[in-house]
Formats: C-alpha cells, structure tokens, sequence
C-alpha cells in the first residue's frame, strides 16, 4: 500500500518536472528560433527593438534583456540558439551602447573614454563565452581546437560546419575583434585573434551576405590595420570592402563609414572623408524598417565624425 501510495507522488513530481522543461524550451524557442525560422518582414517580432528609431529607448532597454536572456540561459543551459542569442546580445550591446557612445566623448575625458572601452571588452568577451558555449554543444571539442595551436585541426573543423552555424561564427569571431580592437597590444586577446579571424573567414564562405554584409565590415575593418603577418593587408581590406558594398546594396552606413575610417582618415583623404559621409547619411532609415536601428545608430556616428573632421583629417 505504501509503494503504491509512493507511485503517484513519483510521477506527479517527475510530471512537473517534464512541465516545467516543457515550459523553458517553449519559452527559449520563442525568444531565440532558428535562424532558419526567423520570420521577415513586419512579422518578425525583433522588429520592435531593430525597427526603433529612438535609441535612447532600445539603450534604456537593452540591460534587462541581457539580465533576461541569461537567466533563461541558465534555466536551459542545453539550448544552443539560446545561447547565441544572449551572446549575441552582448557583443550587440558592446558596440551600439557601450563603445559607440565612448567614442564620441569629449578628447577631455579620457579615463571616462578608457573607463567604458573596459566595459565594452568585458561585454565582447562575455558575449564571445556564451557564443561559444553553442558551437562545443555542436562540435565537441570545439574551441580548444579552434584556438589551438595544430592549424590542420582547425581548418579541418571549421570545414565542417554548416551555413546555419554562420550566426554563431559572426558572433563568436566579431566579440573577439570588437576587444582586440581596444587593445591590440593586449596578449589575452591576441592568443585568441587567429581562432576568431578562421571562424569569420569561414562564415564569409558559407554566407557571404549574412547580414547584408556584415561579415565583411568586421573583415574590411580588420584588414586594413592589420599587418600581414596576423592576416591583414589593404589589398584584402579593399575586397572586403567590395564585397560589403555589394551584399548591401550600398544601403548599410556602416559600410561607408567603415571606408572613411579604414582608408580615408589614414591616407588623409578628405574629399573620400566628406564623399562617403554623405552616402552614409543620405539612406532613408525608413526604407528598411528591418534595420532602422542600426541605421540611425550610424547616422549619428557619420555627423559625428563630419563635425569632428578637422580632428581626423589635417587640412
């Protein structure tokens, strides 16, 4: 009679149990889907934040969807789109909220700058972890092969992987160049530059328009301060350029303003400095409500850099 009064107890609590898991990957698909399944258009509910045009408020916002997605991360740790989709979140909010603004401050306040420059590597890198974390689920062995030193094994695992992986090889690579970028002489951040170089190199081939050329940016941007030796070179940095202009359509500000800053400032070319600032700043945010965000976010970015020209081009 005890055993059989037991037994339903049992089975409720592993029920709840079931429920409750049931609930979390429920909940997890809603707010991290397949790239595969992710809705176009006005249907795409993302579009409430990368169709604002305040971003005043998506900044506001954007610290308790981090706190969001990482407690759902911890409650399903075994969800690999959930994982991307935080890291993901991490490296966006680095460099939209975090650097993007310090850029811009007054050449005063440096250790104000320098302060928020160590913010955003932490958030590159803590986004890169989280990224990560997906790409081992998939590929045991995943990172310490990608970051190793047997570049046989690295090129032989990255040529493994699928175009669906292209989103976390973005990530993963781009939060690594996002903190090298801060501090280039930095040795943690240089033992892993090679690893994430391949991994954006290898999703540059498996979609080359991810993003409307996204891949490219962070290549081009790469490239052209990079020495040859770790893998840079103008000739590459050009191409890159080439090949963002052409998934974007020249529609993506960034990639215009990723010229100035990767050739126009370092040659001093300032008809090229005035010339794509203003191709920049003449695409309507409204005709890709998809991507206002991002738009605007830029735009900002390119007055910015034409009030402050004479402290970029000396003429």
């Amino acid at each position: 009679m005890r055993k059989l009064f037991i037994l339903p107890l049992i089975l409720l609590t592993l029920s709840g149990c079931s429920i409750k898991k049931m609930a979390f990957n429920a909940t997890a698909d809603m707010l991290a889907p397949p790239p595969s399944t992710m809705i176009a258009g006005d249907d795409n509910p993302m579009i409430a934040l990368t169709g604002e045009n305040d971003p005043e408020l998506v900044g506001a916002f954007f610290p308790t969807a981090l706190k969001l997605y990482e407690i759902m991360h911890l409650q399903n740790p075994q969800h690999e789109n959930l994982a991307v989709m935080t890291g993901q979140l991490y490296v966006m909010y680095a460099n939209a909220f975090v650097q993007g603004p310090a850029e811009q401050l007054p050449f005063d306040q440096f250790d104000r700058q320098n302060h928020e420059y160590e913010r955003a590597q932490n958030f590159y890198m803590r986004g890169r972890v989280f990224v990560l974390k997906a790409l081992d689920s998939r590929y045991p062995g995943f990172s310490s092969t990608v970051f190793g030193t047997d570049e046989q094994a690295r090129t032989t695992l990255l040529a493994s992987c699928k175009k669906e992986d292209t989103d976390a090889l973005f990530w993963a690579g781009s939060g690594l160049l996002g903190a090298f970028s801060l501090s280039p002489m930095d040795a943690q951040f240089q033992e892993f530059l090679s690893g994430s170089l391949a991994m954006l190199e290898t999703a540059s081939v498996l979609n080359p328009g991810f993003n409307n050329g996204a891949i490219w940016e962070i290549l081009m941007a790469f490239y052209a301060v990079a020495p040859e030796s770790l893998g840079g070179g103008r000739g590459k940095a050009l191409a890159a350029y080439e090949k963002a202009l052409y998934h974007s359509n020249g529609e993506n500000p960034g990639t215009h303003i990723g010229y100035v800053r990767s050739f126009c400032i370092p040659a001093q070319d300032s008809a090229g400095f005035d010339e794509h600032l203003e191709k920049a700043l003449a695409i309507d945010p409204d005709s890709q409500p998809e991507n206002r965000l991002v738009i605007v976010i830029a735009q900002r970015q390119a007055r910015w850099l034409k009030a402050e020209k004479g402290e970029f081009i000396l003429e």
